[in-house]
């Protein structure tokens, strides 16, 4: 394997990686890169003391609601002013949707209970909050989680 950096001031960074097949090397590179950006990446937020720089690994969860876009850490809710769908495609591989108006951290996910109706609800590290699971997208953040976490 060769490993190859080019710099272009005129692109945005990014990361590729061709291979004739994705396997088990490929993998744990993908993993060291997403927690590599994870774990230094910011997010430019509105808060009562006005806007702060948080890092992704501060996040809990995103919620949608009366026209913004609110953040939620540990201690504070921040509002953002991007719609949930571009906020999801720029955040690290950890989050993903829970709902159609909930992007969740499940780096940040203590536990996930599923009720008979199949709706779930995730409890989080450190703090009290919790958030819904919709059925629809239960699976998905459990893949996320094995993808991200279990599979380390």
């Amino acid at each position: 394997m060769k490993l190859k950096i080019e710099i272009d001031r005129d692109l945005p960074k990014e990361i590729v990686i061709r291979t004739p097949e994705f396997d088990d090397e490929c993998a744990a590179i993908q993993r060291a890169v997403e927690k590599a950006i994870s774990s230094s990446g910011e997010i430019a937020l509105r808060g009562a003391h006005g806007e702060t720089f948080v890092p992704y690994s501060d996040l809990f969860f995103f919620e949608a609601g009366d026209d913004r876009v609110y953040a939620h850490t540990s201690s504070e809710v921040f509002v953002y002013q991007m719609r949930l769908a571009e906020l999801e495609e720029m955040t690290p591989r950890t989050f993903c949707r829970a709902s159609k108006s909930i992007l969740v951290n499940t780096a940040k996910i203590r536990s996930i209970t599923r009720s008979p109706t199949g709706v779930g609800e995730a409890s989080f590290n450190g703090t009290d909050k919790k958030t819904y699971i919709s059925r629809m997208y239960f699976k998905a953040v459990r893949d996320v989680i094995e993808e991200t976490r279990l599979k380390k």
